[in-house]
């Protein structure tokens, strides 16, 4: 057995994700319908929630509107975006393509993986929702 595998099936990166960092977390739903959306629970007890699309091409997942915001990356990620001029900063909204891992059996969608800041899958979709939505 391997302790890490790369996800070749898109119905098994459908569910539901948590990113924890600090006293925050995010959680993010995959959904069969092609859509996702990400719950934003801050450090200060805020709440913020936003959506999106997402397309799976050759074992990689691509999100047009993730948002990882600043106070869920590690420092080397700050100080980049801090010395970024024209370009796209890593907390800014925007367009991420992951590659999904197997991790001991958990889906893992890696944002920043020196820092080991994950989505972790904590709910997949059962087949039966899968086929039901995509007929709905």
């Amino acid at each position: 057995m391997t302790g890490c595998t790369i996800v070749k099936s898109e119905s098994d990166v459908m569910g539901e994700y948590e990113l924890r960092a600090g006293d925050g977390k995010i959680v993010l739903q995959v959904s069969p319908d092609k859509n996702f959306s990400e719950t934003i629970y801050w450090p200060t007890g805020k709440v913020e929630s936003r959506s999106g699309k997402w397309l799976w091409n050759k074992h990689i997942i691509n999100f047009d509107q993730l948002w990882i915001p600043p106070a869920f990356a590690p420092d080397y990620i700050l100080q980049a975006d801090a010395s970024a001029e024209k370009q796209p900063k890593y907390t800014e909204p925007g367009h991420w393509a992951i590659q999904p891992e197997r991790h001991w059996g958990t889906v893992t969608l890696s944002i920043f993986p020196d820092a080991d800041v994950n989505f972790k899958m904590t709910r997949r979709y059962s087949r039966k929702q899968i086929s039901q939505e995509d007929f709905s």
